[in-house]
């Protein structure tokens, strides 16, 4: 990272004390995983996990914001997104073989020349896992520069069993444009579009376009960021397949059980809308 020769002292000194606690968390691997359940609205129970990275408690690069802008300004991002991947597969435990691990991937690293296929893989046979347990979700830090180059890698991966899926869909650099591009096999509806969707009508016909697109794609919908009842409520009656969201479960380091108020509020809802 270049430091203008005008920016002061006090500034230099806080950019290179960052690099020096990010360099000490890659070099000690002091991350950890959490994992968030994607719950099926049909029964309840978990289809897979998102695995979300955390620092170190206490350390100023605890929040995954920081910690990977951090490592983007410091050309450390491939690195750390590597050793978040396997930490969170060495760490998961599935309860289903059909259950599935989300593992995030920036769409900047699918252009680095350090992303080499076949990495993946080896951790996954040491932790008896294979690739049909696993989908990269595709994060939009950075718009794609180069669909040629990111279908071709991704390509590479859905032939050897992985799965796609595109993040944040409707907000930032995740544009329809990255979705055709890409055809992956989950969209993940952003939360700004699930917040108050039950008193939104704008926001109800915008995930409307989207539940009419992917089923014609067949391509997985899945609402992230359900905080209230009326907002899951609103989602099941709209036809959304699943669902992730505090109201489901927060993320933990041993993945929670969907709480049985959860269960019986979704086993109403399919009675009410006649399932």
């Amino acid at each position: 990272m270049r430091i203008a020769s005008n920016c002061p002292r006090s500034e230099i000194f806080l950019v290179n004390e960052l690099k020096d606690e990010l360099l000490s968390v890659l070099n000690d691997q002091r991350i950890h995983t959490l994992y968030q359940p994607i719950v099926k609205l049909d029964s309840g129970a978990a289809m897979g996990y998102e695995a979300l990275t955390r620092g170190p408690a206490g350390s100023v690069l605890h929040s995954p914001l920081q910690l990977f802008k951090a490592a983007e300004q410091h050309g450390l991002l491939y690195a750390l997104e590597r050793l978040a991947r396997e930490r969170a597969i060495q760490n998961v435990r599935l309860g289903a073989k059909e259950q599935q691990l989300f593992l995030n991937i920036s769409s900047h690293i699918i252009n680095d020349a350090e992303f080499v296929p076949g990495r993946t893989l080896e951790v996954l046979q040491k932790n008896g896992l294979g690739p049909e347990n696993i989908v990269f979700e595709i994060t939009e830090r950075n718009s794609i520069e180069d669909f040629a180059v990111a279908k071709k890698i991704l390509e590479h991966y859905r032939r050897q069993g992985y799965r796609i899926a595109i993040d944040d869909a409707g907000a930032g650099y995740s544009s329809l444009a990255t979705i055709a591009q890409l055809y992956p096999d989950y969209i993940k509806i952003d939360r700004s579009l699930i917040h108050n969707i039950h008193l939104d009508r704008i926001k109800e016909y915008i995930v409307e376009a989207f539940i009419t697109f992917t089923q014609k794609m067949n391509i997985d919908l899945i609402a992230e960021g359900i905080e209230q009842e009326e907002e899951l409520t609103m989602l099941m009656r709209m036809g959304v397949r699943y669902a992730q969201g505090y109201l489901l479960a927060r993320p933990a380091e041993v993945p929670a059980a969907i709480p049985a108020a959860i269960h019986q509020l979704i086993r109403q809802n399919h009675k009410n809308i006649g399932l």
